[in-house]
């Protein structure tokens, strides 16, 4: 038997044949045209962009069939990126300039847009070049002619190979027939890798070469583990056996019971979902969630590419709060931060990738009072009809929230002056996910009702050249253990509750992990809910006391991922 390691972008084990997907090359047409043939070539490209809007509104309609509003935005960027003006104007100005004919100028556009990305530092960006080569390839389909763009055509089920994956692609294949997924290139990041995790595919990519795959007719992809299993017999299937059917199992969930509120030893644990659209939410059953710990505000702006004014931002958050009832909902308010910018497609800001790291969050806001002071005068009056609270993104120092209280207050004054009702307890909490923070729990914890925290953004503030590698390897590195264990008892020590929002609640390992050192409120996504739900449920905190200190006192992340991997194939084999 022999063995390929790769990096886990879903988890998973499955056994099965293998599907070698292989993209064809499209030739794209290259000759030089005449002045009055400029009318006719745009007019080429834009039925062309036409054609495409239209294929990317049927798959986002596919994708709100089998997932939700959340995923669904993975289209809307791809969507408002395929008829961007900017674009669109570059593409033009480069067929006057050089009279090249319009296919060749759309590729050669969309080509440097997708060097931009990849050049820059931001494993982030790098990875959404993937979503401009999808686009590239639709356009390109249609303006040569050929529109049966090329996706994988499986007809048994399989496990998919191939050198890199579109979303497209990932949302075109019949997830029956879906058992795994191979690639070369790839991130836990990116918009396949996301889409995925959502449809409970198993994932393994970097692998290096797929040439020596491919002459496999059967393979085990052990995702959990991050490896591949070659030339494998009866004896090692059996082994694995076990496995692989609660894997399967575990695919045919849907949310049916009740999530979990304690741990299988009865110490009470929350498991809040994410959401970002009113829509997402009207389609959510309040009798068997516990309510939503982080609605992300700025999808607002994006489904409308601008900001709403405050009778819609009422609107939406009344109705979400209707909704869930009694139902705890935590609004954080507009965080314009560097994925929200990418999803709105401002294209010139992305050429200069440090702006992101000290813009975004309440900081912005704060230097855009109208902006919040908007949004905050909405959320109180919403706030009378349910559970609201209100967070903070990117809290860089305690004087900010002060500032926010300031503005708070003076709202309210206004409220009350006019005779407008709202709640007189909403809760304020600060997002945990910088550096500069941590320093400041202490004085932060007296001001705020909670703490959340973020730990996409804190990976990245406490990993200096965590941009340059996969974010899913930064969760168990040691500075972000020891960071959210320091979040934990300055909770403690304010009597505050603690909340994990980020991806890495959702990742089975880390999850062990943040339960020994004390967390006990997670938010996750609604893929994500079942598989987190049913490990709570049969966790026992008695067993997890000894990893909090080998954790804490560890300084090497992958021996803290193979403690963790480790324990969680004990926990697994003890839970079956």
């Amino acid at each position: 038997m022999k063995t390929v390691k790769g990096v886990k972008i879903s988890p998973g084990v499955v056994c099965g044949p293998i599907y070698h997907f292989e993209k064809g090359h499209l030739a794209v047409p290259r000759h030089f045209i005449r002045k009055e043939d400029f009318e006719y070539e745009m007019d080429r490209l834009m039925v062309a962009v036409q054609s495409s809007k239209d294929e990317l509104a049927q798959v986002r309609d596919l994708v709100m069939d089998h997932l939700d509003e959340d995923h669904a935005r993975i289209i809307d960027a791809q969507l408002l990126a395929v008829q961007d003006e900017e674009m669109i104007k570059a593409v033009k100005d480069l067929m006057v300039r050089e009279r090249k004919n319009i296919s060749w100028a759309y590729y050669e556009v969309m080509d440097e847009y997708e060097k931009l990305l990849l050049k820059t530092e931001s494993r982030f960006f790098k990875e959404r070049s993937a979503d401009l080569r999808d686009i590239k390839k639709r356009v390109l389909h249609h303006l040569v002619g050929d529109k049966d763009l090329i996706h994988p055509q499986i007809t048994e089920p399989s496990i998919i190979v191939t050198e890199k994956i579109s979303p497209g692609d990932l949302i075109h294949i019949d997830q029956s027939l879906a058992l795994g997924l191979i690639t070369r290139y790839g991130g836990f990041d990116s918009h396949a890798g996301i889409l995925a995790r959502a449809f409970k595919v198993p994932y393994l990519s970097d692998i290096g070469s797929i040439d020596e795959l491919v002459s496999y007719s059967e393979i085990i992809l052990d995702a959990d583990n991050e490896e591949i299993l070659l030339d494998i017999d009866d004896s090692v299937k059996n082994r694995y056996q076990a496995r692989i059917r609660e894997f399967r199992k575990y695919r045919k969930q849907i949310i049916s019971d009740k999530v979990a509120n304690s741990t299988g030893d009865k110490v009470p644990y929350h498991i809040y979902l994410n959401a970002g659209f009113v829509n997402e939410v009207k389609a959510m059953n309040p009798k068997l969630i516990q309510g939503i710990g982080l609605f992300r505000t700025e999808y607002l702006c994006i489904e409308r590419n601008s900001i709403p004014d405050e009778e819609t931002q009422f609107q939406a958050y009344k109705s979400v709060l209707t909704k869930m009832g009694k139902l705890p909902v935590v609004f954080r308010v507009f965080d314009f931060g560097r994925d929200k910018l990418l999803a709105m497609l401002d294209m010139e800001i992305i050429q200069e990738d440090h702006v992101f790291d000290e813009w975004g969050g309440i900081g912005f806001l704060l230097e855009n009072p109208e902006i919040l002071k908007i949004q905050l005068r909405a959320l109180l009056r919403a706030s009378v009809y349910g559970n609201a609270q209100i967070m903070l993104p990117l809290v860089m120092f305690t004087d900010e929230v002060k500032q926010t209280v300031k503005l708070l207050n003076e709202i309210k004054a206004e409220l009350r002056k006019a005779g407008v009702s709202f709640s007189q307890n909403i809760e304020l909490g600060a997002m945990i996910e910088t550096s500069s923070v941590l320093d400041e729990l202490d004085e932060l914890g007296k001001i705020v009702d909670f703490f959340s925290i973020g730990t996409n953004d804190l990976a990245l503030y406490l990993i200096g050249s965590g941009r340059t590698v996969d974010l899913t390897k930064n969760y168990y590195h040691p500075k972000i253990f020891k960071a959210i264990n320091q979040v934990v008892i300055a909770g403690e020590k304010a009597n505050i509750p603690v909340n994990i929002c980020g991806e890495m609640a959702s990742d089975p390992y880390a999850l062990i992990g943040l339960t020994a050192i004390g967390i006990r409120s997670v938010s996750v996504s609604t893929s994500s809910l079942d598989l987190i739900s049913k490990q709570v449920s049969s966790m026992d905190t008695s067993h997890l006391e000894h990893l909090a200190e080998l954790i804490l006192n560890d300084d090497n992340a992958a021996s803290i991922y193979s403690i963790l991997m480790q324990y969680h194939r004990d926990f697994l084999d003890q839970s079956e």
